[in-house]
């Protein structure tokens, strides 16, 4: 007997991701939005051609002119910044001038690939087939509106330049089409290995991929199909169609209404884990350090809340692969290497949430990355554990990559469910949260790739083994990405709670800053975590602060004691957030040794955040330019001293506090961290830059 003849609710629609696919495609196709491809594919989809322009128009991905034959993209932040970015770029001005309109060179932000700094991208453009027409690409956009979009220019690569004459040489060679001995870096680390031998991976050792997904399976139907076994028997259903079939039975019982039933919880239990000492040790990863399971079990209320109202009770599962924040790029390696376990962490999220669709939402700089997912999602198809004919989950569960189309805003959540939904990526006002109202107003869960990706491990070896890996009395493990002045940077994956010093000195790591090779600031969390002196003031008021009395005591100095050397402080996020001025710690580690100036370093922060800023907000709109203006005079030496702490920081100081108060996002509270930490911290840095007239008698 077909599981078809047994009754069932109908399956709801899937979400069709149109606009942003079809821009991709028609770039790719004619090497820009060309003005007649745009029209017919309005004309055969009615979508008008200004939705089409409001949005390709906002993202930095899409140009409405034909490219010149070469253009050169130089990343202009922080590692790429101290490795010489802006003087390669004022180099070949000369050299662009004279091979114009030929060759564009512009500075643009991060890569995403900040270990091998300084990082240029080289294009070559793609020009369709002379005659080529654009008849039936409306269709062809529509029937690869799941993840099939084209990704970019024909031939794009990634280069580490030792000097301007390298890259000089590699724009010939794409000027000549000769670009067949030019080497990409694509995804692999600057510290060159390829496949690094990670412990987040549990089936590296041999045990079958997606075992947890059986394991969860297994708890959810097991059950049910024990009593119905004889009724399977009857009916003789095919082993294939027993999970459909288990689906259907439950589909309006009391039990699939349950907002907490036993195998959910037991799941929650594994992810709530904790050590004796520490935090719930599965938490979110992009830098907010939500309990991972408080947005899924948000999510399964959400849709059940729906289910009982009798709407609409679709959900969505989103990674947020952006990874735009510069000295940000663990995910990079995530997802280039370990696919499989961002898709069934995508899964497992749709299994304990009832969700109906899975998105990886990964930023377009990223090629290699999205090829390997896409691969992967492939073979989780065959596997029967997504796809429309996910058998083993007994319902269509597609799951597939949307490729961004650029812009650093996007990795804030809102705006990147903007940016699936087709429209301009802008954050939204929240609340509602995303987990109530996301993606087309439905329930939505947005984590980080990493996040999912530790989903597996612990529901395989159980939440007690993944604590178990921590140092000092932290619970689990997690991923840093370090650039800058050390020896060895690369993504690092350490027990939580492993100190700096082991970090960045440990041979097995970074082994050692470069340089100078003495430590003079840290950033812990890309720009958006200002910057961190080599030594640390103690709290006020030190015998009352306990994270401070336990670290005292782990790292055996006085309570007493008056400063910290930051390279004793071990990397979990409640002890920063408890000690560090900006209670940051995120994934991107930056570290800068005693010759760099950190006036410079701050502005170069402020230029980047001013460049990204979405616009919606005006204080954040024009503060951004403000502020970034104002460092640029800094620098050039034309503020004196006098009225820079007399009239102008106090306005500065006023004018941080009000973009902080009325920005919808954090890129508008960002902004005080490079500059509270330069004022705090390494002034005499910022006064080297203001002018000190000589007192006269």
């Amino acid at each position: 007997m077909s599981i078809d003849s047994v009754a069932s609710r109908e399956s709801p629609a899937f979400f069709r991701n149109e606009i942003v696919p079809a821009l991709h495609r028609i770039q790719a196709e004619y090497g820009y939005l060309n003005r007649n491809a745009l029209e017919e594919y309005s004309k055969n989809t009615g979508i008008p051609l200004y939705r089409l322009h409001e949005v390709a128009s906002y993202f930095p991905f899409f140009h409405f002119k034909e490219p010149p034959a070469v253009t050169v993209k130089i990343c202009q932040n922080m590692a790429c910044h101290m490795s010489g970015a802006t003087h390669i770029l004022a180099e070949l001005e000369p050299f662009a001038k004279e091979n114009a309109p030929h060759v564009h060179i512009e500075g643009v932000s991060c890569l995403g690939r900040c270990d091998a700094a300084p990082i240029v991208c080289v294009s070559a453009a793609h020009k369709p087939a002379a005659g080529a027409s654009t008849n039936g690409l409306a269709g062809q956009v529509l029937s690869n509106a799941h993840g099939d979009e084209s990704h970019g220019a024909e031939e794009e690569f990634y280069l580490s330049p030792a000097n301007t004459t390298e890259l000089r040489e590699a724009i010939q060679a794409c000027l000549t089409g000769k670009t067949k001995h030019l080497q990409s870096l694509g995804g692999r680390h600057g510290s060159g290995y390829p496949s690094p031998d990670w412990l987040i991976d549990p089936y590296k050792d041999g045990l079958p991929k997606y075992q947890a997904i059986r394991n969860l399976l297994e708890a959810r139907d097991g059950p049910i199909r024990e009593a119905s076994r004889s009724l399977i028997e009857q009916l003789q259903i095919p082993e294939s169609d027993v999970p459909q079939f288990l689906q259907t039975l439950k589909k309006n019982s009391k039990a699939q209404q349950e907002k907490s039933p036993k195998w959910v919880e037991a799941a929650f239990k594994e992810f709530d884990c904790r050590p004796a000492n520490g935090p719930i040790a599965l938490r979110g990863l992009g830098g907010a350090g939500v309990p991972a399971s408080q947005k899924w079990r948000d999510v399964r209320e959400a849709v059940i809340n729906l289910r009982e109202r009798d709407l609409d009770d679709r959900a969505f599962i989103l990674v947020n692969g952006d990874e735009s924040e510069p000295g940000t790029f663990k995910d990079r390696e995530l997802l280039l290497h370990y696919p499989h376990l961002v898709i069934e962490g995508v899964i497992l999220a749709g299994i304990i949430s009832d969700a109906t669709e899975g998105f990886i939402y990964i930023r377009h700089e990223y090629p290699e990355q999205i090829e390997a997912c896409e691969k992967a999602i492939k073979e989780a198809e065959r596997m029967g554990v997504c796809g429309m004919n996910a058998y083993l989950l007994g319902k269509p569960f597609p799951v597939s990559v949307f490729v961004s189309p650029g812009g650093y805003i996007c990795g804030e959540q809102s705006a990147l469910i903007n940016a699936l939904e087709g429209h301009r990526g802008e954050p939204r006002n929240l609340p509602p949260q995303p987990q109530t109202n996301g993606l087309e107003q439905q329930p939505t869960l947005v984590s980080n790739v990493e996040t999912y990706a530790w989903a597996p491990y612990i529901l395989v070896n159980g939440g007690a083994q993944y604590c178990s890996l921590g140092n000092n009395g932290w619970g689990g493990r997690r991923f840093f990405s370090v650039s800058g002045d050390v020896n060895r940077p690369g993504v690092y994956e350490v027990p939580m709670g492993l100190t700096l010093r082991e970090l960045l000195h440990g041979d097995q790591y970074c082994q050692g800053i470069s340089g100078t090779g003495k430590l003079k600031a840290f950033a812990p969390s890309g720009p958006s975590g200002g910057f961190i002196p080599a030594i640390l003031p103690s709290p006020r008021d030190p015998a009352k602060n306990k994270a401070w009395i336990a670290l005292a005591a782990r790292r055996g100095f006085p309570v007493d004691a008056q400063q910290l050397d930051i390279l004793d402080m071990e990397l979990e996020l409640d002890l920063w957030r408890a000690l560090s001025p900006t209670g940051m710690l995120g994934a991107g580690l930056i570290v800068y040794d005693d010759t760099r100036d950190m006036a410079e370093q701050s502005v170069n922060s402020l230029e980047f955040f001013r460049n990204e800023s979405c616009g919606k907000c005006v204080p954040c709109r024009l503060g951004s330019q403000k502020l970034t203006n104002l460092g640029e005079n800094v620098l050039d030496h034309v503020i004196d001293s006098q009225s820079w702490h007399n009239e102008i920081f106090p306005l500065v100081k006023e004018l941080v506090q009000v973009m902080s108060d009325s920005s919808i996002c954090g890129l508008g509270r960002s902004f005080q961290s490079p500059i509270s930490t330069l004022t705090d911290y390494f002034s005499s840095d910022l006064e080297r830059h203001l002018l000190h007239p000589t007192s006269t008698q």
